[in-house]
């Protein structure tokens, strides 16, 4: 009976192995137990158990991507690029920033990694816990750009400026100077790894805490047609490689969204969208922070279609199913300098 009774406990451990969904373990044939003296050491456990200082990934929540991605070291389009998901990829989303517009996901070459929030699809979002700085210096307060944004080497605009970044982006703020109306971030392609930026362009609670950093200085403040138009940053697409790709198969998703913006005469002048639908018609919709858009339908390389889209215009288009077609968007007009911010949004119809 002893023996029987210790069958059932042996069979009863190894249903609660293999019936655990989040890892996938080796069976190891029976041997003796060793002497105490000679206990032995796993070269590569199953299950390791988080101890100490050690940072366990409790809990992760699954997502698909909507488009190409970039995977980020920090929430900010400025940041280290660490490599690419694919579109309709599954990830793991373990965190989320304060605003809710990065994801940090699971990414098997760094362990870790941030993603635009808008282009993964998750259906348990209040699931996803906050994640703070992830820098762990400076004031401990972040801020979010709500306009695209210029970083200098100083608080005023007479200063150089060190780079760009991008609406949704996400700042830790190290200082203020002497007014409060520039913040003093961490920037990583400065000397020094610090910049400046103009608090009107962030969203920031808690400015209270922020120690001031430097002695007062008289700076203009006042915005001027150079401070309001920014050249966008170019970011490398073309009709070879596109900024999104969309497939509007039975078996895929039937709308492609893309935030991006474009700017004239200087900066990145177009971005390119393409989408394949065995759908005849296609509409497309957009919304824009001011101007509008020149749209060029291409397919075969060259352009079949060149229409102005309006903000929050929409427009019909029929197309041939199954082939391929490219969509180049540009600032419409020549008045001189011009920057647009737009949703730019592909949907399959009937």
């Amino acid at each position: 009976m002893l023996v029987c009774s210790s069958c059932r406990l042996k069979i009863t451990n190894e249903s609660a192995v293999t019936t655990t969904p989040d890892f996938v373990t080796s069976t190891l044939p029976s041997t003796k137990i060793p002497p105490p003296s000679h206990t032995p050491i796993p070269t590569a456990p199953a299950v390791v158990a988080i101890t100490g200082t050690e940072e366990p990934i409790l809990s992760s929540v699954e997502g698909i991507t909507t488009t190409q991605l970039n995977v980020r070291a920090e929430p900010s389009t400025a940041s280290e690029t660490l490599g690419m998901v694919n579109q309709f990829a599954t990830v793991q989303v373990i965190g989320k920033d304060a605003s809710g517009s990065w994801y940090q996901i699971v990414y098997p070459n760094t362990g870790k990694g941030w993603v635009r929030a808008e282009y993964v699809q998750v259906n348990a979002t209040a699931e996803i816990p906050v994640i703070g700085s992830v820098t762990g210096s400076g004031s401990g307060v972040s801020g979010l750009v709500i306009q695209k944004v210029n970083v200098r080497n100083g608080p005023g605009l007479k200063y150089e400026s060190l780079g760009v970044l991008n609406p949704k982006d996400v700042v830790f703020i190290t200082g203020k100077d002497s007014s409060g109306e520039w913040m003093q971030i961490e920037f990583a392609s400065a000397a020094g790894g610090m910049g400046w930026a103009a608090v009107k362009y962030l969203q920031v609670e808690n400015t209270d805490s922020i120690p001031v950093i430097g002695s007062a200085e008289t700076t203009d403040t006042t915005p001027t047609a150079s401070t309001v138009i920014f050249p966008a940053a170019q970011d490398g697409d073309s009709l070879q490689a596109p900024a999104a790709v969309g497939d509007f198969s039975a078996a895929g998703t039937h709308t492609l969204q893309v935030n991006g913006d474009v700017s004239a005469p200087d900066g990145d002048t177009e971005d390119w969208i393409q989408v394949t639908s065995f759908s005849k018609n296609i509409l497309v919709e957009a919304k824009c922070s001011s101007s509008s858009l020149r749209v060029e339908l291409w397919s075969g390389g060259q352009n079949v279609s060149d229409v102005a889209l309006d903000c929050d215009g929409k427009l019909k288009l029929e197309i041939v199913p199954g082939r391929t077609y490219y969509f180049r968007i540009q600032v419409n007009g020549d008045n001189g300098p011009q920057y647009v911010q737009y949703v730019f949004k592909v949907s399959r119809v009937e």
